[in-house]
């Protein structure tokens, strides 16, 4: 759900389909032991500062628990509505 997440919030955004498979890895934080993205962002995203910082911000997010899966879920929906060429949920 991540990769979609993030996927269809870039092509909302920036208008572009990038692959994101090796941008991210999920890991467990030390301390807290919850899970958590860590960005991996390989040349493809450093060379495109604006999509790095979008990524960047979209993950914080997820991280630090300022949305819930049951808002991932519905911005998922509401982007698939908004184009019909998004990725369809699963």
């Amino acid at each position: 759900m991540i990769k979609k997440y993030l996927t269809t919030s870039v092509k909302a955004q920036f208008n572009i389909d990038i692959d994101l498979e090796k941008e991210y890895a999920l890991t467990e934080n030390i301390v807290s032991k919850k899970p958590v993205i860590a960005p991996t962002f390989t040349q493809k995203i450093l060379s495109k500062p604006a999509i790095k910082l979008f990524l960047t911000s979209l993950i914080n997010e997820i991280n630090y628990e300022k949305c819930s899966w049951d808002f991932i879920k519905s911005k998922l929906r509401s982007l698939q509505n908004s184009d019909p060429q998004n990725i369809q949920m699963t």
